[in-house]
């Protein structure tokens, strides 16, 4: 792990892009569905050049008389 950190925090481009890494040390738990309440409350905003691997999630704004 930390050999795949070291190569992508030095990575970068002509134009001065920079990568910094952080690397987490938890362990997640895989398999999880996400429940339709956590469906609806973001909206997933996906990249034009390659849509499988990145994408944004964004917190959809409460709806006006909602309980929070």
């Amino acid at each position: 792990m930390d050999t795949v950190k070291d190569l992508m925090a030095t990575a970068t481009t002509a134009t001065g892009l920079s990568v910094f890494t952080t690397v987490l040390g938890q362990v997640y738990e895989t398999g999880k569905k996400a429940t339709d309440e956590l469906k609806a409350s973001i909206r997933i905003v996906f990249d034009d050049v390659l849509p499988k691997w990145n994408y944004t999630a964004l917190a959809n704004p409460p709806q006006i008389g909602s309980t929070i």
